[in-house]
């Protein structure tokens, strides 16, 4: 093409010489340099279409880049039936004459591309970067313009300068779809189109956005970007990203080196440093000058956070679905246990899958509910200890302006410790923000409920339910503020046998003595487990006496405080920290009955049934001793049933009979005990030779028996039940007046409430008694009918069977005698007939024939075995 050119000008020259005429250069335009080339047809026509000839001509300066027709014909493959504009070829245009050795990596060159206000009010023309690749041995040095590659450079004319690119530049689009356009941003494209920010930066005016990666965009936890991805995070994240973005234009060539400020559509300025690196508050600015029609991106390394942003309870508990939760704070004007940022809590959140504020609708207050779900001061997940108690947020006019608590337990799960709350799970890591800490929950959890509903939901209290029924303290318990119960467990009741019979009775006396006991487990104050101390405490209780607790070893016992046979006070709390609305419900082993209750044997015998057993105390005039505290007494009572088999109803009239009978059935100045293995024999009250025996039945500690010892029978009496007398404590006993005993640490309770220790001191036994239950009679010779039968039946077969050995050895001692006598005499046994003839057989049959004998001689022999067989001696001598 070049060639062609300068033959052109060279002859047009000579030409005007060789005429005389005037010296007048003819002017070489753009257009005619490219005009002249058909590798350009297509960008003449399309000049010519968009009526930009006229323009090109008309400049006294311009650098066009010309693409050629095989740059068109690859832009209509990639924009299938798309008209080339007029926007386009402008931005082929710059309005002065750029030579390749002005041009510079990563220079912007202004086009004749001017779309208005896009980048200010000054007809600033869309800008198109210049980009050196990096140059490789044996590879020839290329020069970018935009995406377009230089094939030819510096075509020179009057007007202008021509360079040819290998393909179309293309205007850059608005800062949205440039964003969409690079893979980096589509993070911040898309958190921005979400939450429908992108419009600002489609207005037509010139903006400046830092936009972070998709790796720097990682800094925010998945909990920060789902909240602001999150309606309710759509201020926060409109706040952060205006942070990124600056009203105007800046570029890269007009960052100043040191530090500058820049300002932001947020309010607050951004801090530039240029020196080494290209700093923006901190984050590297990784790539500059990415160009849009209305500003520029630069990306950088993180995000850039205003101080406006501060991340709060509230904001965390929406990016981790605990959405509702939120609002219902709020709603119930609780929203500075998660909108301050400077308050220390530690919130158990149910997630939006497991609640509703539709499931409140019903309660008179739902603050309760929120506020029960949160604790003061941060809880470290690490700490809980299985039965601690949190202190919550809800205070309760019921519990006397006290906190209500909560409980948490700790479970095993294949080496995993599960961590409870109040039943509910604990789900994951506890989640730090601020000051404060979330526990997310598997379900919401449940305000602690009214004292009565807990005990009638819980079985094994469904024995003490029973007794305030009984008792007429039901309906009063329920107003009850500000207390402590110890339940006796439905076992503890089942345990205290007969005397539990007897304060069932429901006459004046035990209806009295069930309203002491069950007024005695109640603490009108709050004592939970973990705030009770190592030694004894006393508390004052609503029966008006002290009830003791003492703490040892890890386990805590409660009772009356006296020693009775053993060290342990009474029962141990088996259940703890069972929490209620009003207070607090321990469970216990065992009922523990007032010091000032009296129960005595009459009163256990009266509960047991044993009404002919008590009428044959009343009939042998010792019913004192069923009422007299003088000593220890173990009495076996028979049921009626036992009575009535024994057949013994009618005699119970007989006052010497019964007499002997009942001190049988007493052993005085001890108490037995039903322990494994017993086998204890005892006098009874009716004769030191009269004992009874008691044993372990099945060596398990489970059934035991008693027998009169030395009774035909060895069955026992099995016993069904039993009950143990209670005696009340004596002034000087309730009032203090101890001996020193195990000098245990002990706290008393004054009215005031305050705690005093002293020395521990407990009493000697108190006499007192037991009842058992049996279900026979025990008689003194303790006879068995049917045993008694077998042992005559018994003793006449062994007499029968001796008489008739008797008789048999007789016979056979005659017979031998009377053969003996008969030997001695020469007496020869007589064959009989058949022998005879047997034998005179075979004596022919030896011999030889001989004369027959004379008959006379046989008649005489014939006639001597007769007198043999008869036996008489003396009538064989006359026969001979």
């Amino acid at each position: 093409m070049r060639p062609q050119r300068m033959a052109a000008l060279l002859l047009l020259l000579f030409t005007c010489l060789l005429a005389g005429a005037p010296a007048v250069l003819a002017t070489t335009t753009v257009i005619n340099l490219i005009s002249s080339d058909p590798g350009f047809s297509r960008l003449i026509k399309e000049l010519q279409r968009n009526r930009l000839i006229v323009v090109l001509n008309n400049r006294k300066t311009c650098t066009f880049f010309a693409p050629t027709n095989a740059a068109f014909d690859r832009w209509d493959h990639e924009h299938p039936g798309k008209r080339m504009d007029k926007q386009t070829l402008l931005y082929h245009i710059l309005p002065d004459n750029v030579l390749t050795e002005d041009l510079r990596d990563a220079m912007l060159l202004e086009t004749l591309l001017v779309r208005e206000g896009y980048l200010g009010d000054n007809g600033e023309g869309q800008l198109v970067a210049v980009s050196k690749p990096s140059w490789r041995p044996g590879r020839k040095v290329r020069l970018l313009v935009g995406d377009a590659e230089l094939l030819e450079k510096d075509w020179q004319a009057d007007n202008g300068v021509v360079h040819v690119v290998d393909r179309l530049l293309l205007p850059p689009e608005d800062l949205v779809e440039t964003m969409q356009k690079h893979d980096e941003l589509s993070t911040i494209y898309n958190l921005v189109h979400s939450a429908g920010l992108d419009a600002l930066l489609r207005q037509h005016q010139p903006f400046t956005l830092f936009a972070p990666t998709t790796a720097a965009l990682k800094r925010f936890s998945d909990i920060q970007e789902r909240y602001l991805r999150h309606e309710q995070g759509r201020k926060d994240l409109e706040i952060t990203f205006y942070h990124h973005i600056h009203a105007g234009t800046i570029y890269k060539e007009d960052i100043q080196p040191g530090a500058s400020s820049v300002s932001t559509l947020e309010g607050q300025e951004l801090m530039v440093n240029r020196d080494d690196k290209l700093l923006v508050d901190n984050a590297e600015m990784e790539k500059t000058d990415i160009l849009a029609s209305n500003g520029v991106i630069h990306t950088v390394s993180h995000p850039l956070l205003p101080s406006a942003l501060v991340w709060t309870a509230a904001k965390y508990l929406v990016g981790l679905n605990a959405t509702q939760f939120v609002n219902g704070l709020r709603e119930a004007g609780l929203s500075h246990y998660i909108d301050d940022p400077e308050a220390s809590y530690t919130i158990f959140a149910p997630q939006d899958d497991t609640f509703s504020l539709e499931s409140l609708s019903g309660l008179q207050d739902t603050k309760d509910v929120f506020k029960y779900h949160v604790v003061s001061g941060r809880k470290i997940l690490a700490k809980f200890q299985d039965g601690q108690l949190l202190e919550t947020e809800l205070y309760m006019g019921q519990l006397n302006g006290g906190a209500q608590r909560s409980k948490i337990t700790l479970k095993q799960d294949n080496k995993h410790t599960v961590v409870l709350i109040d039943g509910v799970e604990v789900k994951g890591e506890s989640v730090q923000v601020g000051k404060s800490l979330i526990y997310l929950l598997s379900r919401p959890l449940d305000l602690p409920l009214p004292i009565i509903q807990e005990m009638k939901n819980d079985e094994s209290l469904s024995g003490f339910v029973h007794a305030l029924r009984a008792s007429g303290l039901y309906n009063r318990l329920s107003d009850a503020r500000g207390i402590t119960v110890f339940a006796p467990s439905t076992t503890a009741w089942d345990e205290l046998g007969a005397v539990t019979d007897y304060l069932m009775i429901n006459d004046n006396s035990s209806a009295a003595a069930l309203e002491a006991v069950a007024r005695y487990a109640i603490v009108e104050d709050i004592h939970y487990t973990p705030d009770i101390k190592f030694g004894r405490t006393m508390l004052k209780t609503s029966e008006g006496s002290e009830l003791v607790v003492e703490r040892s070893s890890g386990a805590i016992y409660v009772g009356e405080g006296r020693l009775e046979r053993s060290l342990q006070v009474g029962g141990k709390i088996v259940g703890k920290d069972i929490l209620v609305d009003s207070g607090v419900i321990h469970t216990v082993s065992s009922v523990a009955l007032p010091p000032t209750l009296s129960i005595t044997l009459l009163n256990v015998l009266q509960g047991a049934g044993t009404r002919n057993f008590l009428q044959a105390f009343q009939t042998s005039n010792i019913t004192q001793i069923l009422t007299n505290w003088g000593q220890d007494y173990t009495i076996f009572a028979p049921t009626d049933e036992a009575f009535k088999a024994a057949d013994l109803e009618d005699m119970l009239n007989d006052k010497d009979f019964v007499a002997r009978l009942v001190r049988l059935h007493v052993i005085p100045g001890k108490i037995l005990k039903l322990e494994e293995d017993v086998s204890d024999d005892e006098s009874s009250m009716l004769n030191t030779d009269a004992r009874l025996s008691l044993r372990d039945i099945h060596r398990d500690g489970k059934s035991f028996g008693v027998r009169v010892k030395g009774a035909r029978s060895k069955k026992e009496a099995k016993i069904v039940r039993m009950g143990r007398a209670h005696p009340a404590w004596n002034t000087e006993e309730y009032h203090g007046r101890r001996r020193p005993a195990t000098g245990l640490n002990q706290q008393y309770a004054d009215e005031d409430g305050q705690k005093t220790s002293s020395v521990s001191e407990m009493l000697a036994p108190q006499p007192g008694g037991v009842i058992y239950v049996i279900d026979r009679v025990l008689l003194p010779g303790d006879p068995d009918t049917l045993g008694v039968a077998w042992f005559w039946i018994s003793v006449v077969l062994l007499g029968l069977l001796g008489t008739i050995g008797l008789c048999v050895l007789t016979a056979v001692s005659v017979h031998a005698l009377v053969r003996e006598i008969r030997h001695l005499e020469g007496y020869e046994p007589v064959a009989t007939d058949e022998e005879a003839q047997r034998q005179q057989g075979e004596d022919q049959d030896a011999a030889p024939a001989a004369p027959a004998a004379p008959a006379a001689p046989a008649a005489a022999t014939q006639a001597e075995p007769d007198v043999a067989v008869l036996g008489d001696t003396a009538a064989a001598e006359r026969a001979s």
